[in-house]
Parts: structure tokens; C-alpha cells; sequence
């Protein structure tokens, strides 16, 4: 009885871990580092690009630094038309999240110059 009238047809997948820290960092204000910013410009990244990265994109928990940090960093990858594939790391403090670079990661060396 409880399943038809409570969970039934409803979708549930907002307590998942990847889509609470999306929406932690979708509700956040959003600032990019100078680093990201210069990345973003050598590699033709928008910040369109980004924000369709970190609604549509995937929390690869592998490269992200969750564990014994004050200021984790997630790693939420995707790919943007014309597949170019991207990975863009943000830190989340309070209600501030920080875009630190956006990687093409169809590129093995980083032609970038950016510090």
C-alpha cells in the first residue's frame, strides 16, 4: 500500500550522492578562478559549456578530493557537441562554488599556458 502511494511513478534520484552535490553546486553562487578563465579561453570553453557540463555531466568520484579536506573539489565530466569531452573541477564552500579549470580531455599534453 505504501509503495502505490508514495513511491510509485515518482522519481527518487535527487538523495543520490551525485545529484545532491550537483544541486549543492547549481544552488551556489559561481565564480571562476583566473586559471579557469584562461584554460576555458586556449580550448574555446564557454561558460555555457561549463554550466551544461555540471547539470548534464557525471561526478567522477575517481578524480575528485573529497576525503580529509575542508574545500573538496569535484570533478563533473561530459561532453559538449562535437564530442569533445570535458572535465571540470569546482571546489564547494558554503554556498560559493568555484570553477578551478575546465580540461579538454581529448588533449594527452596541455598546450595551455596558463598558471
Amino acid at each position: 500500500m505504501v509503495y502505490f502511494t508514495l513511491i510509485r511513478g515518482k522519481n527518487r534520484g535527487y538523495w543520490l550522492p551525485e545529484n545532491r552535490i550537483k544541486g549543492l553546486i547549481l544552488e551556489s553562487e559561481i565564480i571562476y578562478s583566473r586559471h579557469a578563465k584562461c584554460i576555458m579561453g586556449c580550448r574555446n570553453i564557454t561558460e555555457q559549456n561549463v554550466m551544461d557540463i555540471l547539470r548534464n555531466g557525471d561526478v567522477n568520484f575517481d578524480e575528485s578530493n573529497i576525503r580529509g579536506t575542508a574545500c573538496p573539489s569535484y570533478a563533473i565530466e561530459g561532453t559538449l557537441p562535437g564530442d569533445k569531452k570535458i572535465r571540470v573541477v569546482v571546489t564547494a564552500v558554503d554556498s560559493i562554488a568555484k570553477i578551478e579549470t575546465a580540461i579538454d580531455l581529448d588533449f594527452k599534453r596541455d598546450s595551455c599556458y596558463c598558471k
